[in-house]
């Protein structure tokens, strides 16, 4: 007897999961926030994430961006980037390819 567990959707939860975690923790710690916005890369930022043991995709942390950002818009004015004003020319958060 064969037996096919699809691991994609549980890997896509446990990505899911740790973006969250990531962004909860930018939330709180300055020096993240502080190394994060000195990377001059969306690349070098999601190296410097998984470096620091999160696992999740940049489009991943997209969608929690976006939740995290419509869960708190009452009380944030202003677009804001990993809590920080974005100084891209661009206008689009350091992730954003």
């Amino acid at each position: 007897m064969l037996i096919i567990i699809n691991l994609s959707s549980r890997e896509t939860v446990m990505s899911i999961d740790q973006a969250k975690a990531f962004m909860k923790e930018l939330a709180v710690n300055e020096e993240l926030k502080q190394i994060l916005h000195s990377c001059s890369t969306p690349d070098e930022r999601m190296n410097y994430a998984k470096e620091s043991g999160f696992d999740f995709t940049a489009d991943e942390f997209a969608e929690v961006r976006t939740e995290f950002f419509e869960a708190e818009l009452d009380g944030v004015s202003g677009g804001n980037c990993c809590m920080q004003s974005c100084e891209s020319e661009s206008g689009m958060c350091g992730f954003d390819g």
